[in-house]
Parts: structure tokens; sequence; C-alpha cells
């Protein structure tokens, strides 16, 4: 997996696609989003993709502030998390910011990493998006 230094900020909730739970059919990049703010949790996340008429959470994955890695949109399913590659990607959200990630966070982050690596060979690489709230 290799960081191709792009980094753009997150796109607000309100621009979300919306593929009503489509299968992926191929999966070219991770894309790594952090929230900027520690303060928010697994259902504010939810909560606000629910609101837009998302029929789940549209990241594949969260990692909160303790390191743990919570599930959110079948990986094999099209999520809703960056609209120019939805459809090719799947979705991982940090809920923190990127410089001040916790140790657990980070492990977690990179065990995940790793295990979507050997599940997804195909990968070209993985984005990471930062938020500027």
């Amino acid at each position: 997996l290799v960081w191709d230094g792009e980094s753009t900020n997150i796109l607000p909730f309100t621009e979300l696609s919306n593929h009503k739970m489509e299968k992926r059919i191929t999966t070219q990049f991770t894309l790594v989003h952090f929230t900027g703010d520690s303060s928010l949790s697994y259902g504010d996340i939810k909560k606000a993709h629910l609101d837009l008429g998302q029929p789940e959470i549209g990241f594949h994955f969260i990692i909160d502030p303790e390191g743990q890695i919570l599930m959110g949109r079948h990986a094999s399913k099209i999520g809703a998390h960056y609209p120019d590659f939805d459809e090719s990607s799947l979705g991982v959200c940090v809920i923190g910011s990127r410089h001040e990630m916790e140790d657990s966070q980070s492990i977690a982050l990179t065990l995940l990493l790793e295990k979507l690596k050997a599940e997804y060979p195909e990968f070209e690489k993985v984005k990471y998006i930062y938020s500027e709230n």
C-alpha cells in the first residue's frame, strides 16, 4: 500500500453519493478519512449519513478513539464517503485528527490496511482525506 501524498478536504456529508447499496465491481483504493474531531462517535457519523437518506453508514470501517475497528457498510458494497471514488474504493474513517492519533488508532489502522491489502491485492494505493473542521 502506497500513500500517494495526496490530501484533500473531506466533503461535507451533504455531498455524499447515494448508490443504494449496490455491489462494488472493482476495488482500486482505500480512502482513509480523518474527522478532525475526536468527540464524534460512531453513532454521530451514522446518524449524519441516515439523516441524508443513506440506507446505512457510508464508511466501510470506523476506527474509534480507543482504536476499536467498527464495521460500517459491508465491504462488498459501494460506499458513500467520497463521491469521486465511492465505486472503486473502501472507506475507512478515523475519528479524530491525523496528527493527534492515539497509538491504539495508529496500530488499528495499520493492521486494518494490511488485512485489506491481503484481501484486495488489486489495491493501487491508499489516499488520505483530511477534514479541516
